[in-house]
């Protein structure tokens, strides 16, 4: 019986690393993919020279520094399997360090950050374990900040008193709804519900925002 549930936790234990290994080389080629497609449309180093005054604009130097780093990234993962283990991980820290930046400047969605750093680990590191394990790492940690600003964000809906003031008025109005047997203007259960809804989210975040309770004084 021992042996047997042994055989079942190695089984489990090399589906989810196979899983883990499937997943990591999926996001580092679809990163590869999506930084070649834009380096594809951008345009060609003989094309006519761009309006200076349209050049020097935020927004055109936003995107050329944009084009910039997804050509170094393209160029890592190019060079990455003939370059010294020192100067591979060198490089991949930079970008590492460069995907930090942009993502607390917004430039990058966590999703685009967890691929980009997965595919970066996968080239950078040539042990296939030690892949795994960061790969993974990266994954809890984004979980672990989606579950906080989640949790963070429920806390900040629970102190919005127009918000607790209209959840209020849905759980009314749908036991409402649901009990009637017909519904004005012809309309479905499901429009009436709507619209009811509407209405209340309407008149409430219209309203005058209540006033803040101030904690009295000693």
């Amino acid at each position: 019986m021992k042996l047997r549930l042994l055989h079942i936790g190695l089984g489990l234990a090399i589906v989810t690393t196979l899983a883990i290994v499937v997943s990591v080389r999926i996001q580092q080629d679809a990163m590869s993919r999506a930084v070649q497609a834009k380096a594809a449309a951008a345009p060609a180093a003989g094309a006519p020279a761009a309006d200076p005054a349209l050049a020097s604009t935020p927004e055109a130097r936003a995107y050329q520094d944009r084009l910039a780093f997804e050509r170094q990234t393209r160029s890592f993962l190019r060079d990455a399997p003939n370059l010294d283990d020192k100067t591979r991980i060198k490089r991949a820290q930079a970008l590492s360090r460069e995907i930090d930046r942009r993502e607390q400047a917004r430039e990058l969605s966590a999703s685009e950050a967890v691929m980009m750093r997965i595919g970066l680990i996968h080239a950078a590191v040539q042990d296939e374990g030690q892949r795994i394990s960061q790969s993974q790492e990266v994954i809890d940690r984004y979980r672990k900040q989606a579950s906080e600003r989640q949790a963070a964000f429920a806390a900040k809906q629970k102190e919005d008193a127009r918000f607790q003031a209209y959840k209020a008025a849905e759980s009314r109005i749908v036991s409402e709804v649901l009990a009637m047997q017909s519904y004005p203007g012809g309309l479905s259960r499901d429009d009436y519900l709507r619209l009811r809804l509407q209405e209340a989210r309407e008149t409430i975040y219209n309203a005058p925002e209540p006033a803040q309770k101030t904690p009295a004084t000693p």
